[in-house]
């Protein structure tokens, strides 16, 4: 509807100033040609419609002794009211965001990230207190990503609606505002699926560095090598060109995102061009362990190495020694690594010292059977819970590696005691494990027989990974 002319302009046919500068932007930015029209004390550029098609036609009609003062009015109010909507539109101010994404700065608050974009305190504070119900908000970290959906109100202030807080890939916290002092929080869990991953990885170097240069997960890397420790040293067995092999589990959300890892049931190691299969099996009685291919457990009395990615420092024997300077009997093997470290139990037993020992630094020794002991030395610090009398676990932490006593930087000096006598852990003669037999091997056969079918499913379009090749290692990674 067109506005009346008197709205517009006073009794001596002046503009009204609140609309002047308004329609002379718009016209302006129309690029129409101006004439002046004085307001009193300001002029104004009122644009000559010669080219408006209605002004054409009511000058034709005025020529014609045909046009009308109501014709003329109303053509005036058309124009004037669309260059009203015109300029509106101009001036009209953009939309504020409904949607933030703000992240926890360094040492913030989940309150402080959401009054940064406009909420206010009254409403964080029950935002903060609804999430509690769910998950401990001063365990916040900084980075953590917060959804915020608002209702903009002014020119600055917004009104709460909801809040999405992600405590990880699977659990989303979404609290919402119910009333002014009422906010409710509501605990989504995604639907997790098992999914089954094959690698095959030449080593070049070692084998964890090739293995995560593969996409192996550093879990099952560090699964694969404790469960050979007990019959593969890998400082000195290791060369470049043998290959492992694994099948693992892995649990994500049905959109993909990774959850966590499961079970590795599956893996083959080739050294010295012999391959070393093992199979993860639970037995009727609950326990669980890896077993090679013939049903006999791949665990032995003792563990080779003690610990992971060290580097063999020192043999056993004569050697002089770095400290007194002089040769003496080095009555273990040192394996060099760095501060922190874990250093492994090699064996069930029980711990039969713990503490300071002298030389020795902090030093654990384990009694293993009647016969063997093992001790480790130059600890960093125990183990929890590692004292003398307590039972320990093969592969259960003990300790971490450190440069206490006459040390002369970080390292774990080993040592195998057979009869109280210091004997070379490489050469003591270990008893195996245990060997499955009757139903139970039977059992384990089958099972062996259906993960065998499922890697070489999986596996068959697998190129052989290697550091060297960046197209067989992207196509690997889970």
């Amino acid at each position: 509807m067109g506005l009346r002319r008197r709205y517009l302009f006073t009794r001596n046919d002046r503009l009204r100033l609140r609309y002047a500068l308004p329609i002379a932007a718009t016209f302006m930015m129309a690029g129409f040609s101006m004439s002046t029209v004085s307001l009193g004390f300001v002029s104004f550029e009122w644009p000559s419609f010669t080219s408006n098609k209605a002004y054409a036609s009511r000058v034709a009609g005025d020529e014609g002794g045909q046009g009308s003062s109501s014709h003329f009015a109303n053509a005036d109010d058309t124009l004037i009211s669309e260059g009203i909507r015109q300029a509106a539109m101009a001036m009209k101010k953009p939309e504020r965001p409904r949607f933030y994404e703000v992240a926890v700065s360094k040492g913030g608050t989940i309150a402080g990230a959401m009054q940064e974009v406009g909420v206010n305190g009254a409403d964080a504070y029950y935002v903060v207190e609804a999430l509690s119900e769910f998950f401990d908000p001063r365990k916040v970290r900084a980075g953590q990503e917060i959804a915020l959906h608002v209702d903009p109100v002014g020119d600055s202030d917004i009104h709460f609606e909801k809040m999405v807080f992600k405590i990880d890939p699977i659990q989303d916290v979404i609290i919402s505002k119910v009333d002014e002092d009422k906010f409710e929080a509501k605990l989504e869990k995604k639907k997790l699926v098992e999914k089954t991953y094959a690698r095959l990885v030449k080593i070049q170097t070692s084998l964890y560095g090739s293995a995560e240069q593969a996409g192996i997960p550093a879990p099952i890397i560090a699964e694969v090598i404790r469960a050979y420790s007990w019959d593969v040293d890998f400082q000195r067995d290791i060369r470049q060109g043998d290959m492992v092999k694994v099948l693992y589990n892995v649990q994500e959300t049905e959109d993909g995102q990774f959850a966590s890892y499961g079970d590795m049931s599956f893996a083959s190691l080739t050294v010295g061009g012999e391959e070393k299969p093992i199979f993860r099996y639970q037995m009727k009685d609950g326990r669980i362990d890896y077993f090679q291919a013939d049903g006999r457990s791949i665990k032995k009395t003792l563990m080779r190495t003690p610990i992971d990615g060290a580097r063999l420092s020192s043999g056993f024997g004569m050697r002089k020694h770095p400290i007194l300077g002089y040769n003496k009997m080095h009555k273990g093997v040192d394996f060099a690594a760095s501060t922190g470290t874990p250093i492994y139990a090699a064996g069930d037993g029980v711990v039969e010292f713990a503490g300071n020992n002298g030389a020795y630094g902090n030093y654990v020794r384990i009694r293993h059977n009647g016969q063997l002991k093992t001790a480790y030395a130059h600890m960093h610090r125990l183990g929890k819970g590692v004292n003398s009398g307590k039972r320990v676990e093969q592969g259960q932490i003990i300790g971490y590696v450190g440069t206490t006593g006459r040390s002369t930087g970080p390292h774990l000096h080993y040592e195998v005691l057979l009869n109280n006598a210091q004997v070379n852990p490489n050469r003591v003669d270990l008893p195996v494990g245990e060997a499955l037999a009757g139903a139970e091997l039977d059992r384990f056969k089958t099972m062996r027989a259906s993960i065998e079918q499922e890697y070489a499913a999986l596996s068959g379009n697998l190129k052989v990974a290697s550091r060297q090749s960046s197209d067989d290692t992207a196509n690997l990674r889970p």
